[in-house]
């Protein structure tokens, strides 16, 4: 299946931060499900996408943002018939597994995937860079009992075991009362335990029993069920006639197989569905998570495993120093105070000449540093000689023995009028660091507004950037300088020199450094490295997410997901960083100050700001706060 290139980019999906790497394992999970629909028309078995999946496709086209794998659904005997053929039809990279195949499964759900995380370079390029485990969730329905009664006595049998599976759920396999709901269990439904072997799997085998209790004539055919809801106290029917014949859906642009009536299928699984709900828990999520430990140990250990930032304290501290432009306005303030100390020892002769010559030497340093940066003719310059014609006369005048009190008044008025006519033609630079042209609207309105400033020049950077293989390793490079809208004016990053130059301002709208596993800017544009070369690295999301509250139930995934955008080395190196609103400051501030130790909190206090976005109309706020936060 061919992706676009920008498909595996981060994303924000309806309000919803989608990481490259969760995009990689959708992609995976398509592969996998296009393999189960080739068997599943090679045999004539019916099968459709349900559930988050179907949801999705209905509501969004295709994956739901914050769902991370597929479900489909089949009839027992559909699902019998599948599992006689599957294991012979698909490649080895893959695997199927389900209560009847394995003695140690323990799920009800069937489920098709990878064996093991893998840097296979076939695997990894057939299933788009995907390295760890991913698999399809393969939901069996069952008949409805043709007696109520009998119905009502496998709704009994399903309460007194899910009692046992909460205990084992919550881990409470200790004590009298353990023994006593395995013993209710045994007694009631016919069974024994064996206390030698793993629980877990013998009580999915029982529960499987029991769903499967009616099929064949014992059951009726015009009403499945996925018959394990029934332990979350609800019923999951579905009347045959809305289900076949089958119809299909469009999901990530290919149709798949669906239940003749989605919308009826929708409200018995989700009631009003199209109100979009993010509730679901985030235990476990996203899916390919818990697999990080097993990838690290592939590569080779921890010091080989770059995408996932370890915070240091170091991170927060920015060492910084001045450039050339500073260091010119120093020695001019240092001329002022000069000044000042003059007209308090006004007649000390001796003094005065010897602070009057240092000015001349202080002025014609200053002179020369501004006609090799910025050329000669400045009228900065014009008024230097002016401030050395005027040192010149005073220091006479104190040699002399007279006093220059007027003299070096004058000379505080040249010197200030040179202060402000190099502030308007040395101005104050500010290097705007641009990745990807499509996330340029971020940015856009803050520049123009930054541009018109008059003590600034505001310089705009395309960098280069990379894919990444599944392994790390950078794949393609890419600069989109020609993709940038043509009426700006665009800075080399080959022949800007940095190290001379060194911005007053460097802002960057990518965090992330190493630790994004699907891309990355080029190395020496990470923040770490930027900040050698300005006092004020300033970070700018590119994106916007719906507002997250912290505590909030219904973003408990999108908190999770913060680990892939805020949990970053931008925006600890970063000075300071400028989000949306001031709800989303405090979800930042919670976010790391639990990532990185309470003790840091005070720090994220005063490097995240609220300052708006140029994506929801806040340009100008956004460059209010960012001038108010700029270190002089």
């Amino acid at each position: 299946m061919e992706f676009r290139r920008d498909f595996f980019e981060d994303e924000v999906r309806n309000g919803y931060y989608v990481p490259g790497i969760m995009k990689r394992c959708w992609a995976a999970s398509l592969e996998i499900l296009l393999e189960l629909d080739r068997i599943c028309k090679k045999y004539d078995i019916p099968y459709y996408i349900d559930y988050g999946t179907l949801l999705g496709a209905k509501r969004n086209g295709g994956f739901i943002p914050w769902d991370d794998d597929i479900d489909i659904s089949m009839n027992r005997e559909d699902f019998n018939r599948f599992r006689e053929v599957v294991e012979e039809e698909i490649p080895p990279e893959l695997y199927f597994n389900c209560v009847e195949k394995s003695k140690d499964y323990a799920f009800i759900i069937g489920c098709l995937g990878f064996h093991e995380v893998s840097l296979d370079e076939n695997r990894l390029s057939r299933y788009h860079e995907f390295p760890f485990l991913v698999s399809i969730d393969i939901c069996i329905n069952d008949s409805i009992a043709k007696d109520q009664e009998l119905e009502n006595v496998r709704e009994s049998e399903l309460v007194i075991l899910g009692q046992l599976m909460l205990k084992v759920l919550n881990n409470e396999r200790s004590g009298k009362n353990f023994e006593k709901s395995m013993r209710l269990v045994e007694t009631n439904l016919k069974v024994h335990f064996n206390r030698k072997e793993k629980l877990e799997p013998q009580i999915y085998r029982l529960l499987n029993r029991i769903c499967k209790e009616y099929e064949g004539d014992k059951g009726r055919k015009d009403l499945y069920a996925w018959i394990p809801q029934i332990l979350q106290a609800s019923h999951l029917n579905y009347p045959q006639e809305d289900v076949f014949p089958l119809s299909t859906i469009q999901f990530e642009g290919i149709e798949f197989p669906a239940p003749k009536n989605v919308d009826k299928m929708l409200r018995i699984e989700y009631g009003d569905y199209e109100k979009p709900s993010k509730s679901g828990g985030s235990h476990g999520y996203p899916c390919f998570s818990k697999y990080e430990k097993d990838f690290i140990a592939l590569v080779g250990g921890e010091d080989k495993w770059h995408f996932r930032y370890r915070f240091k304290k170091e991170d927060l501290q920015h060492e910084k120093q001045e450039n050339v432009r500073d260091m010119v306005f120093s020695l001019l303030r240092a001329l002022g105070l000069q000044e000042e100390a003059m007209v308090a020892r006004k007649n000390d002769y001796s003094f005065l000449q010897e602070s009057l010559a240092n000015g001349q030497d202080t002025a014609l340093a200053i002179g020369n540093t501004i006609e090799q940066r910025l050329g000669e003719g400045t009228e900065s310059v014009k008024l230097l000689s002016q401030y050395c014609e005027a040192v010149f006369h005073a220091y006479e005048k104190a040699k002399q023995g007279n006093s220059p009190e007027e003299e070096i008044k004058k000379l505080g008025e040249i010197r200030r009028e040179c202060e402000t006519a190099l502030s308007k033609e040395w101005k104050k630079t500010m290097l705007i660091l641009l990745d990807k042209a499509k996330n340029f609207p971020s940015i856009e309105g803050f520049y123009k507004k930054m541009q018109e400033q008059e003590d600034w020049e505001v310089l705009l950077m395309p960098i280069p950037y990379f894919t990444r293989k599944g392994s790390g390793e950078f794949s393609e490079e890419f600069i989109d300088t020609e993709a940038f809208p043509k009426e700006y004016s665009y800075v080399d990053y080959k022949s800007f020199a940095f190290d001379t130059v060194l911005p007053d301002c460097i802002v960057m709208n990518s965090p992330y450094d190493s630790c994004n596993m699907v891309y990355s800017i080029d190395p020496f544009f990470y923040s770490e490295n930027m900040k050698k070369y300005t006092k004020n690295l300033f970070y700018i999301p590119w994106f916007v997410t719906d507002e997250i509250i912290w505590g909030a139930e219904e973003d408990e995934k999108a908190v999770v997901i913060m680990d892939y955008y805020a949990c970053q080395p931008g925006l600890a190196h970063a000075d300071h960083s400028f989000v949306q609103s001031e709800e989303i400051r405090k979800t930042y501030i919670e976010k790391l100050s639990a990532f990185a130790g309470e003790e840091s909190r005070e720090q994220w206090e005063k490097k995240i700001v609220a300052a708006g976005s140029c994506l929801l109309g806040q340009a100008e706020e956004l460059a209010k706060q960012v001038l108010a936060c700029m270190e002089e």
